[in-house]
């Protein structure tokens, strides 16, 4: 009796953790979208009020397209970097052991250390960035002060934060393809570049799949790089939806309306991340045939 249940008591931590910092917040979340705070402070039921003033709301759909945006360009960057990099680095040497470690190390450096170097460097009249750029001729860009520019910005910080991260994954599947498929390859003629498609990307499709799909995942709920870096601005351009559930919920002490964004970001991201896991499906694998009416076998 006591070997039945020794497993559910190993695991019974696990699962405490995760309802407790996972499945209670997102429960708070939902309950609380469906409150606003009125008059005197008393809060009371609402329905979906806060739903509809959301998209009635200027700054709730510049949120909503910033994060859509940020996302749909970042994700596929990232993981091509991350393979062409893992590609690069799936090498059994001492120089390709010392790379990887120096192309890990934006991985081990604090996101808000890293937000904070940034920064400094990002300093339109003191930035080590435009000083670059002024030694090659090119006059001194505005960067994170520019509505044109900072987004871009903060998809490179974020690109070099979380390149190497996915690498690691990648490189891992790739080490564990069996040489000798490579080698039954050569045979039939393959070159670096028909090897790499027809044999490296098949085998490696499940990783693909769990970066590509963890890489949405943290993308969507991006909120340090800007918190830190821009505030949402200039002018809205880097205002993602998590920044603007902060805004609401710390800054203008609107919890309703910030519950309700946090619901629509999550809604939004079981969408996404569902359609990526129905075009990214293995199509080939074989479907279990059904039972024929009757067959009570």
């Amino acid at each position: 009796m006591k070997k039945k249940f020794t497993p559910y008591l190993l695991l019974l931590i696990s699962f405490s953790l995760i309802a407790l910092f996972k499945v209670y917040p997102i429960g708070y979340s939902l309950v609380g979208s469906l409150f606003v705070k009125g008059a005197g402070g008393v809060t009371k039921f609402a329905g979906f009020a806060n739903f509809k003033m959301l998209f009635l709301d200027p700054d709730f759909i510049n949120s909503l397209l910033m994060t859509l945006k940020f996302t749909l360009i970042i994700t596929p960057i990232q993981v091509i970097l991350a393979v062409g990099l893992a590609v690069l680095l799936n090498r059994d040497n001492a120089l390709v052991r010392a790379t990887r470690t120096i192309v890990y190390i934006p991985v081990a450096v604090n996101l808000v250390v890293a937000a904070t170097i940034w920064n400094l460097m990002l300093n339109p009249s003191s930035g080590i960035i435009n000083s670059i750029l002024n030694i090659f001729g090119i006059e001194s860009q505005p960067l994170l002060t520019s509505p044109d520019q900072a987004m871009w910005v903060i998809m490179i910080i974020c690109c070099w934060k979380g390149v190497a991260y996915w690498m690691l994954f990648l490189l891992a599947g790739m080490q564990n393809i069996n040489d000798s498929i490579y080698e039954s390859g050569k045979i039939d003629g393959t070159n670096p570049i028909t090897e790499f498609f027809y044999l490296t990307l098949p085998l490696l499709k499940n990783t693909l799949v769990f970066v590509t799909i963890s890489d949405t995942m943290i993308n969507l709920f991006m909120f340090v790089p800007v918190y830190m870096l821009t505030g949402g601005g200039p002018q809205g351009s880097t205002n993602v939806l998590m920044y603007e559930a902060y805004r609401s919920a710390f800054k203008f002490s609107n919890y309703g309306r910030s519950y309700a964004i946090i619901t629509i970001l999550l809604l939004m991201t079981c969408v996404i991340i569902g359609l990526q896991f129905w075009f990214l499906r293995d199509k080939d694998a074989p479907k279990k045939p059904r039972k024929a009416r009757g067959d009570l076998s």
